[in-house]
């Protein structure tokens, strides 16, 4: 290998479908990674962008990017099956990497390798079930899942996971073997910071009529889902507001997105005659979400499972007090900047609720060390460890 080799800008295609992917971690993830190639490294990386026909996203502000749109032939039945298949054997392009950005990957993905037309495959895996957990899963999950086992995890060159417990989970889940596995930190956005004292007034006011959200609040942001474990924390929250008397609100901002479970979650509102002070917000506009953080007095987030757990570190920046679960991959990213909680004991939630609103020492401290805590990860960092992989598994 000469010095050329360790210094050459990497040709590197990745599928960009999940752009349109609003406010899930995928999109964020994904559109950060881009940013920063196109960005920062773009000495180091010659982007192409591969996608669906027809796809609708704004490209036009990646001038130096180039673009391969996948022909969808119009068929009665697997149009994108055969349209996919159709183009991974006659695209004529060649890439050292390929990178797909979450494991929903072809069954023919890896003709890519076997006809030359990339070095390597690369993987992100934002987490993966745990056991024991209840995870809402679809046919093509579990599908994904097997595929990988069987097959396609031999033309896996490099699975890239949000945190060291997440590649644990990816390992067990998808029996991937642990040489093939890294981890790397995702980033926080810039939008997400302190809001002044005087700036609090304006989007208390702004936030309180656009969302009818009631003052003042605890905060969690999570789809409602079974393992984000939202019936325990209005069990909890409960327990909290009949201790404490207060007349505080517990305030969930996520969407509905698994019918039975949102329902549920919806019940139980009801049945604890909770309406009154506890409200779902189904969806935020992003520019008004880092208001939304800096404006509670405590956010929470007690899921069961989690790959990296990105809410709270968003929490910390905009600096609010954390409270998070005291398993999964959690502790590790909160790093010593959150109170743990036993996730599955409400009263345990509830007591620590109550200890930390009660608690304004505490409360401080946890801002500070959370604001401290969330200058250790970055985009920019994330896409030069991305790059260290490809030249890693290119042995250069």
């Amino acid at each position: 290998m000469n010095s050329n080799d360790k210094n050459k800008r990497l040709k590197v295609g990745i599928f960009v479908d999940d752009l349109n992917r609003k406010a899930m971690g995928t999109a964020i993830v994904l559109e950060n990674l881009i940013k920063e190639y196109t960005g920062d490294f773009s000495q180091e990386i010659d982007l192409t962008f591969i996608f669906k026909e027809g796809y609708c996203c704004d490209f036009e502000k990646y001038t130096n990017v180039k673009k391969i749109p996948v022909k969808i032939f119009n068929l009665p039945r697997f149009s994108g099956f055969f349209s996919y298949l159709y183009f991974f054997i006659f695209n004529c392009e060649k890439f050292d990497i390929v990178h797909f950005p979450r494991p929903a990957l072809h069954p023919f993905f890896g003709l890519l390798k076997i006809l030359g037309k990339t070095k390597k495959i690369v993987v992100t895996f934002h987490g993966a079930p745990e056991k024991n957990v209840s995870i809402f899963q679809t046919p093509v999950n579990y599908f994904n899942r097997w595929f990988i086992i069987l097959i396609g995890g031999f033309f896996i060159d490099a699975a890239i996971v949000d945190s060291k417990a997440g590649v644990f989970q990816v390992a067990a889940y998808y029996k991937l073997p642990f040489k093939k596995l890294f981890s790397v930190y995702l980033g926080v956005n810039k939008e997400f910071q302190l809001i002044s004292e005087t700036g609090k007034n304006y989007w208390r006011d702004k936030i309180k009529e656009k969302y009818s959200l009631g003052f003042p609040y605890v905060l969690t942001v999570a789809r409602l889902l079974p393992h984000k474990n939202i019936i325990r924390l209005i069990e909890a929250f409960c327990i909290f507001k009949e201790k404490d008397k207060n007349l505080i609100n517990l305030v969930i901002v996520g969407g509905t997105y698994e019918l039975k479970y949102s329902a549920l979650v919806r019940e139980i509102i009801k049945r604890k005659k909770a309406e009154s002070f506890i409200r779902i917000v189904p969806f935020v506009k992003e520019e008004d979400l880092p208001a939304i953080y800096g404006l509670a007095d405590l956010f929470i987030f007690i899921s069961l499972s989690e790959g990296f757990g990105l809410p709270i570190l968003e929490a910390m920046a905009c600096g609010a007090p954390v409270i998070t679960s005291s398993i999964s991959c959690l502790p590790e990213i909160a790093g010593g900047a959150a109170v743990l909680v036993n996730p599955y004991e409400p009263e345990k939630i509830a007591e620590a609720m109550e200890g930390l609103m009660n608690n304004e020492n505490l409360k401080k401290d946890l801002i500070k060390n959370g604001l401290e805590r969330v200058k250790e990860f970055s985009w920019g960092k994330m896409a030069r460890e991305n790059i260290d992989i490809y030249r890693k598994i290119l042995n250069l």
